[in-house]
């Protein structure tokens, strides 16, 4: 049996999913080292507080870089677990955030507790970074079945009917065969007359005779379908 290769936008997305879990990983790390110095800093109830808000923080995004769609269909499931998680990182980061600016406003801030405040709002802004990669990954998923439905519209609408540059006089047998008889336009000389069969096209123009009917001549003109009424 023949395996099913991926689709390109599969590959892609695949791709995407990696790059955003090896952020997410460099995040793990981050946090980890923010866990460490936050446990050697102090023992003051506040700063508890903070390090059990980025704790959680850091328990949302561990269980983030594990996706690793591959199909379309399980991107788009496993995106939607990620868009919920990023949310409530987001919103363990901004808690933290504001318990870093409550102890500030209490008390004296030391150089090492600034640090610690400066990595807290740098790992939020990062969650903010991330959010806007999600969405645009989301973007790059929307179902081609839109796309589609738009191109078919567009595909299905009628061709905008044009007046042949030249004269079309009538449908002549010849030797069995059948032709169009055309001359130049607003043409009156017989002399200027002249016949030509379904493959020819019409001279100094892109109008190509495709068939002719019982009282009708297919053209072609640059890819679009025109049909010329001819008089019996």
């Amino acid at each position: 049996m023949k395996s099913s290769r991926p689709t390109r936008t599969t590959v892609i997305l695949i791709l995407c999913s990696a790059i955003l879990a090896a952020l997410l990983l460099y995040e793990h790390l981050q946090i980890v080292l923010l866990n460490e110095r936050l446990t050697t800093s102090a023992n003051n109830e506040p700063i508890n507080e903070l390090l059990v808000k980025v704790r959680e923080l850091d328990d949302r995004l561990d269980r983030i870089d594990d996706k690793k769609p591959v199909s379309d269909e399980d991107f788009r499931a496993g995106q939607q677990a990620l868009s919920n998680r990023i949310d409530a990182a987001q919103k363990a980061a901004e808690q933290a955030s504001e318990v870093a600016q409550d102890i500030s406003s209490t008390a004296t801030p030391t150089a090492e507790w600034l640090s610690l405040k400066a990595e807290v709002e740098s790992l939020s802004a990062r969650v903010h970074d991330l959010i806007r990669v999600q969405t645009k990954q989301h973007s790059a998923t929307q179902p081609r079945s839109k796309l589609n439905g738009t191109a078919n519209k567009a595909s299905s609408a009628p061709a905008k009917h044009q007046d042949p540059p030249f004269t079309v006089v009538g449908i002549e047998y010849r030797g069995g065969e059948r032709f169009l008889s055309v001359g130049p336009l607003d043409s009156t000389r017989l002399s200027q007359l002249y016949l030509i069969q379904p493959g020819d096209t019409m001279a100094g123009t892109s109008w190509r005779l495709k068939a002719l009917e019982n009282n009708s001549a297919r053209f072609d003109v640059a890819g679009t379908p025109q049909v010329v009424t001819v008089e019996r």
